[in-house]
């Protein structure tokens, strides 16, 4: 009989409805034993190999989690470790070569998907990109009257030479980020992708000057 890691279990016995959620994206068979059970994502359900990774594998399913943008992070954290916790390359030392290699593939895909939805732009990018809707970097779609906002809060920026000038900046900059991500939460609840690409252009505005604003706050720190 196949010993599962208890850790495992949640992932393994699971309804019939959840199960399917949970299926590896690429539905393929086995790559040891040929088995096309694929109740498990990490595992295979009848050799027990750790099983290959695929340029399918969906984000959300990866780290169970439902496929929405407003996601509850301290699930995403938890589920993240415990899954790091149990595919780490450390567990597979005295595996075969190509275990191990898959098992640094986990990883670095883990990882990744980790990143990429604990942020919310990259989160609604990662979204639209499911929905197959790429955002280019020159993207011109935003209106003047957005740009030029942008382009006065940066020139408040530049002018800005004391602590108190940027909290103070820094203060709108976090409301408007807040008012974007809750914008978005509505967008995607309705399934308005074209409104959430709209607004995800938007955020990425407000979020560089955010770090513009924190890289300039620690440049006077150091220099004070």
């Amino acid at each position: 009989m196949i010993r599962i890691h208890r850790g495992l279990r949640k992932w393994i016995h699971l309804p019939k409805s959840q199960s399917s959620r949970m299926m590896s994206a690429a539905g393929k068979q086995c790559w040891k034993c040929s088995s096309h059970d694929v109740k498990n994502t990490f595992f295979c359900a009848s050799c027990g190999v750790l099983r290959e990774t695929s340029i399918n594998d969906d984000y959300f399913k990866m780290l169970n989690l439902d496929k929405e943008f407003n996601i509850d992070g301290q699930k995403l954290t938890q589920n993240y470790r415990q899954i790091q916790s149990i595919i780490h390359p450390d567990k597979f030392s005295q595996k075969s070569e190509h275990e191990k290699a898959i098992a640094l593939e986990w990883s670095s895909l883990i990882n990744k998907a980790y990143k990429t939805l604990s942020r919310s732009i990259d989160r609604g990018k990662y979204l639209l990109a499911l929905n197959g809707i790429s955002i280019s970097e020159e993207n011109s779609s935003v209106d003047k009257e957005f740009l030029l906002k942008m382009m006065d809060v940066n020139e408040s920026v530049e002018e800005a030479q004391t602590m108190d000038e940027l909290k103070s900046i820094g203060s709108d900059v976090s409301i408007e980020i807040e008012e974007l991500n809750s914008k978005l939460t509505e967008l995607f609840h309705i399934n308005d992708m074209n409104g959430a690409k709209e607004v995800i252009i938007r955020l990425k505005y407000v979020i560089n000057i955010d770090s513009t604003i924190k890289e300039k706050m620690l440049h006077l720190k150091l220099n004070s």
